[in-house]
């Protein structure tokens, strides 16, 4: 059996030093990736869950937000530390039969850190619809800009598609087999897995939709904790993976990608409002001149503590949203 790297705290230890000095990154965001990835791994395998009838049927996660744009898109230079899922659900599952299964999750995650009951926080709950747990991981290092422990964001409102398959490991265990040449036998963590990542244009379309929102309803507090978004949206537009994806969607799949975000956000009952006509290019959320504007500064300088790239100003922001506007 491999040994783990999680339980040999002194070797882990000098792993991230390594890795972390050859990326140029802080010891502390290269350790919580770390952590983050066995979280997802454990997390993201299909579970049965029981239907009415007494029969059982497949219940399928898929990864999306910040983590997956930083980690598997390499899109952007933003560290994103918590662990964004979405189970899917047969329609015909009860509340109780899905709240079964996201608690099994929680209990898979636990036993595969091997973590006592006081490192497991469970925060929001709603009975079948979502479960927010922080797994509290072992460390001797600290930062203002991190929050304590793994938080996994596990929900079963919103969409799916477009997404794809893609194989995953932490950085400790990409620096050890690229670059130090290491065997992917000599740790467990070191395995890769595979995991279903929501694409990347989907992503771009729900953060306009909620910085849209936000700003149309001069939602102060909502547009600060957005300050990443704009950050977000700014590199993914830059992408030529992105934009070649939207290009091939043509006028006809993004609107109809978008119907599908607000048909989600509708059913849910998140607070959602259409897009402009003319496209969110024309947004109050990229309006310079917009009464809510210095709280959009203020989130967004908030959010530079986890930027590791170039810094890019709101106005380069705005400049790239109005470039593309023939995509948005």
């Amino acid at each position: 059996m491999t040994e783990r790297l999680r339980e040999a705290p002194d070797d882990l230890e000098a792993l991230v030093g390594v890795t972390a000095e050859a990326l140029g990154m802080p010891t502390v965001y290269v350790e919580k990736d770390f952590w983050v990835t066995e979280v997802l791994r454990a997390a993201s395998i299909d579970r049965a869950v029981t239907l009415p009838d007494g029969s059982t049927a497949p219940t399928t996660f898929t990864f999306k937000g910040g983590t997956s744009l930083s980690r598997v898109f390499g899109i952007i230079k933003r560290f994103s530390e918590d662990v964004d899922l979405l189970a899917v659900f047969p329609r015909e599952a009860s509340l109780g039969a899905r709240h079964k299964v996201l608690k099994e999750v929680d209990q898979a995650v636990k036993s595969h850190l091997a973590f006592l009951n006081s490192q497991v926080l469970v925060g929001s709950s709603t009975t079948g619809i979502k479960r927010y747990t922080t797994y509290l991981y072992p460390t001797a290092n600290s930062d203002p800009s991190l929050k304590e422990g793994v938080l996994l964001e596990l929900g079963s409102r919103g969409g799916t598609q477009p997404s794809a398959v893609y194989s995953y490991r932490s950085l400790v265990a990409e620096h050890a087999i690229t670059i130090l040449g290491e065997s992917e036998a000599t740790w467990e963590e070191f395995a890769a897995f595979s995991v279903n990542v929501l694409a990347p244009e989907r992503t771009l379309f729900e953060k306009l939709a909620a910085v849209h929102d936000a700003a149309s309803r001069a939602d102060r507090d909502a547009l600060f904790k957005h300050g990443r978004h704009f950050y977000d949206i700014h590199c993914l537009l830059q992408d030529k993976q992105v934009t070649d994806a939207l290009e091939n969607l043509g006028d006809e799949g993004i609107n109809a990608l978008v119907d599908d975000i607000d048909s989600q956000s509708a059913a849910a009952g998140f607070s959602s409002t259409p897009r402009p006509i003319e496209g969110y290019a024309h947004s109050p959320a990229f309006d310079r001149e917009h009464p809510a504007r210095g709280t959009i500064e203020a989130g967004y300088e908030a959010a530079q503590a986890l930027l590791h790239g170039d810094f890019v100003s709101l106005d380069e922001i705005i400049s790239a949203v109005r470039h593309q506007r023939g995509l948005l």
